[in-house]
């Protein structure tokens, strides 16, 4: 009965360090400050775009983009108030609100631009077309009127229009699929240890 214990111990702390695995997986990188990174993506979201703002100091605020200058932007605050001057060399971190995109009317090419920048090159996504078809792989590279993704199991490049986009969503990447069976495996593996040793027990 102790060997049985001992192993459903075993069991129990690799079940820990795996789940811990695929938290590391799928968490997301810290962003260092960069001002002239943070202009690009202001140019990119383009003025009426819904964004969330984390500054250097830690403040944080909601709000849609109103303006475009040299050396910051002015952000319309989600609730009535003055717009605020934000700075681009105070800016931590700057994202969309909404990393997702899904219409059932007509879509809207300005949207889809802005997730799709939001994402960004190397992210792995989920796209619906208006042609019904749907793909799964990497952004590749992201121009004015269109992205490129390659396609997960291909080596050819699609070219898919912005205006021709239903939904596009982040997806999981084989590395983040993988963490998340290994995950799911060893838990259960520690609960059939723990339900074997307690029929041994009894």
């Amino acid at each position: 009965m102790h060997s049985w214990r001992k192993h459903t111990v075993i069991g129990l702390i690799i079940c820990l360090l795996q789940l811990s695995l695929v938290n590391v997986a799928l968490s997301t990188d810290t962003t260092v400050p960069n001002p002239s990174q943070t202009r690009q993506r202001v140019d990119q979201f383009g003025v009426g775009a819904k964004v969330k703002v984390e500054l250097t100091s830690g403040r944080k605020f909601k709000g849609s983009i109103q303006s475009i200058e040299d050396g910051g932007f002015l952000l319309a605050a989600a609730k009535a108030g003055s717009p605020t001057r934000v700075p681009y060399d105070n800016v931590a971190q700057l994202n969309l609100t909404k990393n997702t995109y899904k219409v059932t009317g007509q879509p809207d090419s300005v949207e889809v631009r802005r997730v799709a920048a939001e994402l960004g090159v190397g992210h792995h996504i989920t796209v619906k077309t208006s042609e019904a078809k749907e793909y799964h792989g990497k952004i590749v590279a992201i121009a004015a009127e269109s992205f490129t993704m390659l396609s997960d199991h291909t080596t050819a490049p699609v070219r898919i229009a912005y205006d021709g986009v239903r939904e596009m969503r982040p997806g999981l990447s084989k590395g983040a699929n993988i963490a998340i069976i290994i995950g799911v495996g060893a838990a259960i593996w520690a609960i059939v240890a723990i339900l074997v040793f307690t029929n041994a027990s009894n």
